[in-house]
Protein backbone atom coordinates (compact mmCIF):
# COMPACT_ATOMS: atom_id res chain seq x y z
CA UNK A 1 0.00 0.00 0.00
CA UNK A 2 1.22 3.50 -0.72
CA UNK A 3 2.00 5.47 2.10
CA UNK A 4 2.40 9.45 2.17
CA UNK A 5 4.19 11.31 4.89
CA UNK A 6 2.07 14.00 6.44
CA UNK A 7 4.32 16.70 5.65
CA UNK A 8 3.95 15.72 2.20
CA UNK A 9 0.41 16.53 2.55
CA UNK A 10 0.98 19.66 4.83
CA UNK A 11 2.95 20.94 1.64
CA UNK A 12 0.49 20.11 -0.94
CA UNK A 13 -2.32 21.48 1.47
CA UNK A 14 -0.63 25.01 1.97
CA UNK A 15 0.26 25.28 -2.04
CA UNK A 16 -3.46 24.41 -2.82
CA UNK A 17 -4.63 26.86 -0.06
CA UNK A 18 -2.14 30.29 -1.25
CA UNK A 19 -3.44 29.37 -4.72
CA UNK A 20 -7.10 29.67 -3.83
CA UNK A 21 -6.44 32.70 -1.66
CA UNK A 22 -5.06 34.25 -4.60
CA UNK A 23 -1.63 34.46 -3.97
CA UNK A 24 1.41 32.52 -5.95
CA UNK A 25 2.84 29.68 -3.72
CA UNK A 26 6.17 28.34 -4.61
CA UNK A 27 6.83 24.86 -5.77
CA UNK A 28 6.72 21.98 -3.17
CA UNK A 29 10.19 20.63 -2.80
CA UNK A 30 10.50 17.06 -1.63
CA UNK A 31 13.89 15.65 -0.32
CA UNK A 32 16.69 14.34 -2.55
CA UNK A 33 15.84 10.49 -1.85
CA UNK A 34 12.08 10.52 -2.21
CA UNK A 35 10.84 7.61 -3.54
CA UNK A 36 10.10 7.63 -7.13
CA UNK A 37 6.08 6.77 -6.79
CA UNK A 38 2.64 8.31 -7.39
CA UNK A 39 3.03 10.94 -4.96
CA UNK A 40 6.43 12.78 -6.66
CA UNK A 41 4.34 11.97 -9.90
CA UNK A 42 0.98 14.27 -8.32
CA UNK A 43 3.13 16.70 -7.19
CA UNK A 44 5.77 16.73 -10.07
CA UNK A 45 1.91 17.56 -11.93
CA UNK A 46 1.42 20.27 -9.69
CA UNK A 47 4.67 21.91 -9.69
CA UNK A 48 4.34 22.69 -13.30
CA UNK A 49 0.88 23.64 -12.49
CA UNK A 50 1.55 26.19 -10.45
CA UNK A 51 4.78 27.10 -12.84
CA UNK A 52 2.23 27.71 -15.54
CA UNK A 53 -0.19 29.54 -13.85
CA UNK A 54 2.66 32.09 -12.14
CA UNK A 55 3.64 32.91 -15.64
CA UNK A 56 -0.36 33.47 -16.76
CA UNK A 57 -0.58 35.57 -13.41
CA UNK A 58 2.85 37.65 -14.48
CA UNK A 59 1.45 38.32 -18.42
CA UNK A 60 -1.89 39.20 -16.59
CA UNK A 61 0.28 41.64 -15.05
CA UNK A 62 1.92 42.77 -17.13
CA UNK A 63 -1.47 43.45 -20.23
CA UNK A 64 -2.85 45.38 -17.33
CA UNK A 65 -0.35 47.88 -17.24
CA UNK A 66 -0.01 48.09 -20.87
CA UNK A 67 3.19 46.71 -20.93
CA UNK A 68 3.50 44.49 -24.46
CA UNK A 69 7.23 43.76 -24.47
CA UNK A 70 7.24 41.01 -21.82
CA UNK A 71 8.35 37.23 -22.73
CA UNK A 72 5.31 34.99 -22.22
CA UNK A 73 6.19 31.62 -19.81
CA UNK A 74 5.99 28.90 -21.90
CA UNK A 75 3.91 25.84 -21.26
CA UNK A 76 1.02 24.16 -23.03
CA UNK A 77 -1.85 25.34 -21.06
CA UNK A 78 -4.91 26.95 -22.51
CA UNK A 79 -4.50 29.95 -20.72
CA UNK A 80 -0.88 30.54 -21.39
CA UNK A 81 -2.26 30.34 -25.19
CA UNK A 82 -4.37 32.78 -24.52
CA UNK A 83 -1.85 35.33 -23.14
CA UNK A 84 0.74 34.72 -26.13
CA UNK A 85 -2.29 35.29 -28.43
CA UNK A 86 -3.86 38.64 -26.81
CA UNK A 87 -0.02 39.59 -26.47
CA UNK A 88 0.57 39.10 -30.20
CA UNK A 89 -3.23 40.66 -30.76
CA UNK A 90 -2.51 43.97 -28.66
CA UNK A 91 0.90 44.48 -30.31
CA UNK A 92 -0.25 44.69 -33.58
CA UNK A 93 -3.62 46.56 -32.53
CA UNK A 94 -0.94 48.91 -31.64
CA UNK A 95 1.13 49.18 -34.70
CA UNK A 96 -2.07 49.29 -36.67
CA UNK A 97 -2.72 52.53 -34.08
CA UNK A 98 0.26 53.54 -34.89
CA UNK A 99 -0.18 53.71 -38.81
CA UNK A 100 -3.42 55.43 -37.90
CA UNK A 101 -2.07 57.93 -35.98
CA UNK A 102 0.51 59.04 -39.30
CA UNK A 103 -2.45 59.47 -41.37
CA UNK A 104 -3.02 56.18 -42.73
CA UNK A 105 -6.57 55.61 -42.40
CA UNK A 106 -6.83 52.13 -44.41
CA UNK A 107 -6.08 50.25 -41.48
CA UNK A 108 -8.76 47.38 -40.46
CA UNK A 109 -8.51 44.80 -38.00
CA UNK A 110 -10.02 41.54 -37.98
CA UNK A 111 -9.04 39.35 -35.03
CA UNK A 112 -10.60 40.85 -32.23
CA UNK A 113 -14.31 39.75 -32.89
CA UNK A 114 -16.67 42.53 -31.83
CA UNK A 115 -13.68 44.57 -30.92
CA UNK A 116 -12.44 44.95 -33.93
CA UNK A 117 -16.06 45.84 -35.57
CA UNK A 118 -15.63 48.81 -33.17
CA UNK A 119 -12.58 49.87 -34.17
CA UNK A 120 -13.15 49.69 -38.03
CA UNK A 121 -16.28 51.41 -38.07
CA UNK A 122 -14.07 54.23 -35.96
CA UNK A 123 -11.30 54.18 -38.32
CA UNK A 124 -14.15 54.71 -41.02
CA UNK A 125 -16.09 57.56 -39.32
CA UNK A 126 -12.35 58.72 -38.77
CA UNK A 127 -11.86 58.98 -42.67
CA UNK A 128 -15.34 60.13 -43.75
CA UNK A 129 -14.45 63.52 -41.01
CA UNK A 130 -11.26 64.16 -42.24
CA UNK A 131 -12.49 63.99 -45.89
CA UNK A 132 -15.15 66.16 -44.88
CA UNK A 133 -12.86 68.42 -43.02
CA UNK A 134 -10.75 68.37 -46.58
CA UNK A 135 -13.79 69.67 -48.61
CA UNK A 136 -14.72 72.33 -45.84
CA UNK A 137 -10.75 73.75 -46.52
CA UNK A 138 -10.69 73.67 -49.70
CA UNK A 139 -14.10 75.45 -49.43
CA UNK A 140 -12.29 77.51 -47.05
CA UNK A 141 -9.27 78.43 -49.47
CA UNK A 142 -11.71 79.33 -52.41
CA UNK A 143 -13.33 82.27 -49.89
CA UNK A 144 -10.49 83.40 -48.06
CA UNK A 145 -9.09 83.76 -51.80
CA UNK A 146 -12.30 85.33 -52.57
CA UNK A 147 -12.46 87.55 -49.76
CA UNK A 148 -8.37 88.79 -50.35
CA UNK A 149 -9.39 89.51 -53.93
CA UNK A 150 -12.46 92.24 -52.86
CA UNK A 151 -10.08 93.41 -50.07
CA UNK A 152 -7.82 94.10 -52.51
CA UNK A 153 -10.46 95.57 -54.72
CA UNK A 154 -11.67 97.70 -52.16
CA UNK A 155 -8.05 98.71 -51.03
CA UNK A 156 -7.42 100.13 -54.40
CA UNK A 157 -10.80 101.96 -55.10
CA UNK A 158 -9.47 103.29 -51.57
CA UNK A 159 -6.89 104.58 -53.00
CA UNK A 160 -8.62 105.75 -55.87
CA UNK A 161 -10.57 108.44 -53.79
CA UNK A 162 -8.68 109.30 -50.64
CA UNK A 163 -5.05 109.89 -50.35
CA UNK A 164 -2.79 106.53 -48.69
CA UNK A 165 -2.39 108.11 -45.68
CA UNK A 166 -5.76 109.07 -45.28
CA UNK A 167 -7.16 105.47 -46.24
CA UNK A 168 -4.29 103.48 -44.09
CA UNK A 169 -6.09 105.70 -40.99
CA UNK A 170 -9.99 104.70 -42.24
CA UNK A 171 -9.05 101.30 -42.12
CA UNK A 172 -7.16 100.82 -38.74
CA UNK A 173 -9.63 103.42 -36.56
CA UNK A 174 -12.36 104.18 -39.19
CA UNK A 175 -12.10 107.97 -38.83
CA UNK A 176 -9.75 110.33 -39.47
CA UNK A 177 -8.97 113.84 -38.29
CA UNK A 178 -9.08 117.13 -40.60
CA UNK A 179 -5.80 118.51 -40.63
CA UNK A 180 -4.06 122.09 -41.48
CA UNK A 181 -1.19 121.79 -43.66
CA UNK A 182 0.81 124.87 -43.41
CA UNK A 183 3.19 124.53 -46.77
CA UNK A 184 1.23 122.90 -49.63
CA UNK A 185 1.45 123.80 -53.18
CA UNK A 186 -2.14 123.37 -55.08
CA UNK A 187 -2.58 122.97 -59.04
CA UNK A 188 -5.86 123.81 -60.75
CA UNK A 189 -6.89 123.24 -64.44
CA UNK A 190 -9.83 123.50 -66.52
CA UNK A 191 -10.55 122.25 -69.80
CA UNK A 192 -11.15 125.81 -72.23
CA UNK A 193 -14.54 125.52 -74.33
CA UNK A 194 -15.80 122.38 -72.73
CA UNK A 195 -19.55 123.44 -73.24
CA UNK A 196 -18.98 124.02 -76.37
CA UNK A 197 -16.93 120.62 -76.76
CA UNK A 198 -19.34 118.96 -74.80
CA UNK A 199 -22.49 120.32 -77.39
CA UNK A 200 -21.04 117.89 -80.60
CA UNK A 201 -19.99 114.85 -78.71
CA UNK A 202 -21.98 111.86 -77.75
CA UNK A 203 -22.21 111.10 -74.29
CA UNK A 204 -19.92 108.12 -74.03
CA UNK A 205 -17.38 109.68 -76.78
CA UNK A 206 -16.93 112.41 -73.89
CA UNK A 207 -16.52 110.53 -70.71
CA UNK A 208 -14.06 108.28 -72.97
CA UNK A 209 -12.09 111.48 -73.80
CA UNK A 210 -11.84 112.92 -70.21
CA UNK A 211 -11.49 109.24 -68.94
CA UNK A 212 -8.34 108.78 -70.88
CA UNK A 213 -7.25 112.82 -70.14
CA UNK A 214 -7.71 112.34 -66.71
CA UNK A 215 -6.00 108.88 -66.12
CA UNK A 216 -3.06 110.05 -67.91
CA UNK A 217 -2.79 113.31 -65.43
CA UNK A 218 -3.23 110.60 -62.58
CA UNK A 219 -0.49 108.78 -63.73
CA UNK A 220 1.76 112.10 -64.76
CA UNK A 221 0.92 113.37 -61.01
CA UNK A 222 1.88 110.20 -58.81
CA UNK A 223 4.97 110.21 -61.02
CA UNK A 224 5.77 113.46 -59.38
CA UNK A 225 4.55 112.82 -55.79
CA UNK A 226 1.76 114.81 -56.09
CA UNK A 227 -2.03 113.67 -55.38
CA UNK A 228 -4.88 114.06 -57.24
CA UNK A 229 -7.72 115.09 -54.55
CA UNK A 230 -10.98 115.54 -57.27
CA UNK A 231 -11.82 116.28 -60.20
CA UNK A 232 -15.13 118.17 -61.17
CA UNK A 233 -16.55 117.71 -64.60
CA UNK A 234 -13.80 119.07 -66.34
CA UNK A 235 -11.79 120.24 -63.63
CA UNK A 236 -8.38 118.75 -61.99
CA UNK A 237 -7.47 119.67 -59.12
CA UNK A 238 -3.93 118.72 -57.43
CA UNK A 239 -1.49 119.27 -54.46
CA UNK A 240 2.03 118.59 -53.30
CA UNK A 241 3.05 118.55 -49.69
CA UNK A 242 0.06 116.97 -48.15
CA UNK A 243 -1.41 114.67 -46.34
CA UNK A 244 2.78 114.08 -46.74
CA UNK A 245 5.09 116.31 -46.20
CA UNK A 246 7.46 117.26 -48.95
CA UNK A 247 10.32 119.99 -49.11
CA UNK A 248 10.31 120.15 -52.74
CA UNK A 249 6.32 120.23 -53.53
CA UNK A 250 6.26 123.49 -55.64
CA UNK A 251 8.74 122.65 -57.93
CA UNK A 252 7.37 119.15 -58.31
CA UNK A 253 3.72 120.12 -58.51
CA UNK A 254 5.03 122.86 -61.20
CA UNK A 255 7.06 119.86 -63.01
CA UNK A 256 3.73 117.82 -63.23
CA UNK A 257 1.67 120.87 -64.41
CA UNK A 258 4.03 121.56 -67.40
CA UNK A 259 4.00 117.91 -68.07
CA UNK A 260 -0.01 117.78 -68.64
CA UNK A 261 0.10 120.45 -70.69
CA UNK A 262 3.57 118.53 -72.67
CA UNK A 263 1.12 115.25 -72.49
CA UNK A 264 -1.70 117.44 -73.94
CA UNK A 265 -0.34 118.76 -76.74
CA UNK A 266 1.38 115.18 -77.90
CA UNK A 267 -2.27 114.18 -77.81
CA UNK A 268 -3.65 116.88 -79.59
CA UNK A 269 -0.89 115.82 -82.47
CA UNK A 270 -2.28 112.78 -82.92
CA UNK A 271 -5.85 112.59 -82.38
CA UNK A 272 -9.16 114.62 -84.51
CA UNK A 273 -10.46 116.10 -81.36
CA UNK A 274 -8.32 118.74 -79.58
CA UNK A 275 -8.27 119.85 -76.03
CA UNK A 276 -6.66 122.87 -74.49
CA UNK A 277 -6.51 123.51 -70.58
CA UNK A 278 -5.18 126.67 -68.20
CA UNK A 279 -3.31 125.79 -65.33
CA UNK A 280 -3.22 127.53 -61.87
CA UNK A 281 -0.67 127.11 -59.71
CA UNK A 282 -0.20 128.77 -55.69
CA UNK A 283 1.47 128.03 -52.81
CA UNK A 284 0.08 128.37 -49.25
CA UNK A 285 -1.88 126.81 -45.84
CA UNK A 286 -4.32 124.21 -46.58
CA UNK A 287 -7.03 122.37 -44.54
CA UNK A 288 -7.55 118.43 -45.90
CA UNK A 289 -10.17 116.18 -44.59
CA UNK A 290 -12.44 113.71 -45.23
CA UNK A 291 -16.46 115.03 -45.79
CA UNK A 292 -18.86 112.84 -45.37
CA UNK A 293 -19.87 109.44 -43.43
CA UNK A 294 -21.58 107.15 -46.00
CA UNK A 295 -19.35 107.92 -48.70
CA UNK A 296 -16.16 109.14 -48.33
CA UNK A 297 -14.35 112.20 -49.99
CA UNK A 298 -11.49 113.47 -49.61
CA UNK A 299 -11.39 117.18 -49.64
CA UNK A 300 -9.49 120.48 -49.46
CA UNK A 301 -10.36 123.96 -48.00
CA UNK A 302 -9.25 127.84 -47.66
CA UNK A 303 -7.87 130.91 -49.09
CA UNK A 304 -5.14 128.44 -51.38
CA UNK A 305 -7.72 126.79 -53.34
CA UNK A 306 -9.79 130.05 -53.80
CA UNK A 307 -5.91 131.23 -55.40
CA UNK A 308 -5.02 128.58 -57.50
CA UNK A 309 -8.54 128.66 -59.24
CA UNK A 310 -7.89 132.29 -59.61
CA UNK A 311 -4.97 131.38 -61.13
CA UNK A 312 -6.30 129.12 -63.86
CA UNK A 313 -9.30 131.71 -64.58
CA UNK A 314 -5.69 134.50 -65.80
CA UNK A 315 -4.05 131.68 -67.30
CA UNK A 316 -3.66 131.70 -71.52
CA UNK A 317 -4.73 128.44 -72.74
CA UNK A 318 -2.32 125.96 -72.71
CA UNK A 319 -0.01 127.54 -70.37
CA UNK A 320 1.15 127.23 -66.62
CA UNK A 321 0.18 130.22 -64.66
CA UNK A 322 2.24 130.61 -61.08
CA UNK A 323 1.28 132.62 -58.04
CA UNK A 324 3.96 135.08 -56.94
CA UNK A 325 4.08 132.79 -54.01
CA UNK A 326 4.94 129.76 -55.86
CA UNK A 327 7.47 131.75 -58.33
CA UNK A 328 9.50 132.81 -55.36
CA UNK A 329 9.84 128.99 -54.80
CA UNK A 330 10.56 127.73 -57.71
CA UNK A 331 12.17 130.79 -60.09
CA UNK A 332 15.37 128.87 -59.88
CA UNK A 333 14.37 125.93 -61.59
CA UNK A 334 12.38 127.02 -64.78
CA UNK A 335 12.44 129.96 -67.40
CA UNK A 336 9.79 132.77 -66.81
CA UNK A 337 7.73 135.27 -68.76
CA UNK A 338 6.85 137.85 -65.72
CA UNK A 339 3.16 139.45 -66.44
CA UNK A 340 1.73 142.83 -65.77
CA UNK A 341 -0.54 143.00 -62.48
CA UNK A 342 -3.61 141.15 -62.78
CA UNK A 343 -6.87 142.78 -61.34
CA UNK A 344 -8.00 139.47 -59.36
CA UNK A 345 -11.79 139.42 -57.89
CA UNK A 346 -11.63 139.40 -54.30
CA UNK A 347 -7.75 139.79 -54.15
CA UNK A 348 -6.82 142.72 -55.44
CA UNK A 349 -3.72 143.42 -57.81
CA UNK A 350 -1.91 140.12 -58.00
CA UNK A 351 1.81 139.19 -59.61
CA UNK A 352 1.42 136.54 -62.34
CA UNK A 353 3.99 134.51 -64.10
CA UNK A 354 4.57 132.27 -66.94
CA UNK A 355 6.29 129.10 -67.02
CA UNK A 356 8.24 129.58 -70.22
Amino acid sequence: MLSVREEDIDRITEALHHLLAGRLPDAVVLSPDYPDNEVKQAIGYLNRFLEEYRGFAEGLAYLSRGELGFTAARGRSHALQSIKNLQANLRHLTWKTQRIAAGDLTQRVDFMGDFSTAFNQMTRQLQESFARIEEQNAALSVANEEIRAEKEKADALLLNVLPAAVAQDLKETGQTTPELFEDVTVCFSDMVGFTKLCSGLSPQRLIDELNEIFTAFDGIIGDHGCERIKTIGDAYLAVCGMPEANPAHAERMVRAAVAMVRYLEERNRRSELHWEMRTGVHTGPVIGGVVGVRKYIYDVFGDTINTASRMESHAPPMRVNLSEATYLRVRDAFAWEERSQVEVKGKGQMRMYLVV
